[in-house]
């Protein structure tokens, strides 16, 4: 079983114009370990760039999977040329979102590896004293319990939810469909989390430019998600892209908001727990993929 890690940076490249090159691909693969290929390319006019962190000479060739993988979802623009045509408000099949959200829902949204991986990424990122805005929130905030905040406020659609998170000194139901406007200050925040959320928002630039409004110079706003979502709720086109075309529509929405030093990375292939009660579907923990950027 091969595990991935794959991390990608992304600086004056549009993700959603820009191919990759078979040349590219081809130098990548006979790279080493902390070795560097760069790339020219015309349109947009820049440099791709690669350095492998590390190198998995395993059956499935270790990071070359990532490389079909982007091939197949992030440069294809056979499926990304329609997002081109969408603006804000996205559509979504459901959009009564205070009926929907009612209803508490106690539940986690992701199997118990993908969990723990999910805390330890987000501890790469929150400090002890910093104050964190936890977008689209519920009852649990995803942080490692080592790590001290200063504050951390969660905003949500369900009080109950809000009120089981045990990490949250704040807590704010607000609708960010209904008005995508956040109720805090400018340079409020030196970090900001939206997590397992994204698909939901029919504004996400807008709501990504109130983020990046409220973050502090140089602070971060990291957005996470995996392969479950609630159908009525997801927007389009979110369930019909592959999952790196996923990315690249996430990416140029943080683009757009005017986030700087752009990453994305992805994690598959974990084993699933025995006891998980999807494991007769799939033996792999859900997958994870983050982008985030800086203010």
């Amino acid at each position: 079983m091969a595990v991935h890690r794959d991390r990608h940076w992304f600086a004056g490249v549009d993700p959603l114009e820009t191919d990759l090159p078979a040349g590219f691909a081809t130098a990548i693969a006979k790279l080493g370990a902390g070795e560097t290929a760069c790339w020219p390319i015309a349109t947009p006019s820049g440099t791709l760039e690669a350095r492998v962190l590390a190198r998995d000479d395993g059956p499935a060739d270790g990071y070359l999977a990532v490389l079909a993988a982007l091939k197949q979802g992030i440069g294809r623009q056979a499926e990304l040329a329609p997002l081109e045509a969408l603006t804000e408000p996205y559509p979504r099949p459901h959009e009564d979102d205070a009926a929907f959200y009612a209803p508490p829902r106690l539940v986690d949204h992701l199997d118990a590896t993908a969990l723990n991986e999910w805390r330890t990424f987000t501890g790469r990122f929150v400090r002890d004293g910093m104050a964190v805005l936890d977008l689209m929130a519920s009852h649990d905030s995803h942080l490692p319990a080592e790590v001290r905040p200063a504050r951390v406020v969660g905003l949500g659609m369900n009080a109950v939810e809000l009120g089981h998170n045990p990490r949250l000194t704040e807590s704010i139901v607000h609708d960010l469909n209904a008005k995508p406007t956040l109720p805090f200050a400018a340079r409020e925040f030196d970090l900001v989390l939206c997590a397992l959320s994204i698909e939901y928002l029919a504004r996400p630039e807008a709501v990504l430019r109130e983020a990046r409004r409220v973050l502090k110079p140089g602070g971060r706003c990291v957005v996470s998600f995996s392969e479950r979502w609630f159908p009525p709720k997801a927007v389009e086109p979110w369930p019909k892209l592959h999952p790196f075309a996923r990315v690249a529509w996430v990416l140029r929405h943080l683009q757009r908001a005017g986030f700087t030093a752009l990453h994305t990375e992805s994690l598959r292939g974990l084993p699933r727990p025995a006891d998980d009660k999807y494991i007769a579907q799939t033996k792999f923990s859900d997958p994870l993929y983050a982008v985030w950027g800086t203010a």
